[in-house]
């Protein structure tokens, strides 16, 4: 039996923020107009859960610069809910797609299904995997970064840990040190990448006209593009990469 539980009906805008000091946030779907908190651990008498409006609050009580209540979070969200979760010591877990979402660890990984409109999550260690998002923007400093489907633009900036793309539908934007980036299919139109000493594995669609800007002190550009088929351009794709030792790798997009 859990240690907490509150239950709260909401409207249509519905914005959670939770956070935890040490311990996990855990995000899972139900019906249309209800919230249910839960709390476990020895900590849970220590967090104060709030409603205002439609806006759900969950956090820690400040009694102490040094006192750290244990508990793990789990928050029942209908699939329009907006999300504000932060966690200093702990994991972050979205299991059924919401309106919006914003993460940040300092210590823990992060895993989220689907994101309908703006994905931002902020990480200085651990790793990131999301599903999918219309946009996305991640800060990371150590971790392995996996993303699925990003409908429009991506913003990414990396310190160290690679980065795997599935696709990206419009334009990224990323600033690594010594990360690897691997997109499996670029169908945008403008990849712009900034990079000491990561490399860059770019998978292009058939019937591109690829307009390329590769810059690098030490690093080297592989074209690995298949022969095209005489087929006519359907779009321009702009590609500026400037490394410093960070190789550039063009392939064909994964189907």
């Amino acid at each position: 039996m859990s240690d907490r539980i509150e239950t709260f009906d909401v409207g249509e805008h519905v914005r959670v923020i939770a956070a935890t000091r040490s311990g996990d946030i855990t995000v899972v779907g139900g019906p249309a107009g209800v919230v249910r908190v839960t709390i476990d651990g020895g900590g849970a008498p220590n967090y104060e859960i709030d409603q205002i409006g439609d806006v759900i609050s969950v956090e820690p009580r400040r009694k102490g610069r040094f006192i750290v209540w244990s508990a793990d979070i789990v928050v029942t969200v209908p699939s329009d809910a907006s999300l504000e979760l932060s966690c200093t010591s702990g994991n972050i877990v979205v299991q059924s797609p919401v309106a919006e979402l914003r993460a940040s660890v300092a210590s823990g990984d992060v895993r989220i299904d689907t994101v309908e409109t703006l994905c931002t999550v902020n990480s200085a260690s651990g790793d990131i995997r999301l599903g999918k998002a219309q946009d996305a923007e991640v800060n990371t400093a150590s971790g392995t970064v996996r993303l699925g489907r990003i409908d429009r633009a991506l913003r990414l900036n990396a310190a160290s840990g690679n980065v795997y793309v599935d696709s990206i539908g419009d334009s990224a934007i990323a600033k690594v040190a010594s990360s690897n980036i691997r997109i499996g299919s670029f169908e945008g139109s403008e990849l712009r990448v900034k990079t000491m000493s990561g490399d860059l594995h770019l998978g292009v669609p058939s019937r591109r006209t690829v307009e390329l800007d590769f810059s690098s002190l030490s690093g080297r550009l592989r074209n690995k593009l298949p022969t095209g088929d005489g087929s006519p351009s359907e779009k321009t794709l702009l590609i500026s990469v400037a490394a410093v030792s960070g190789d550039l790798t063009l392939t064909g997009a994964k189907s």
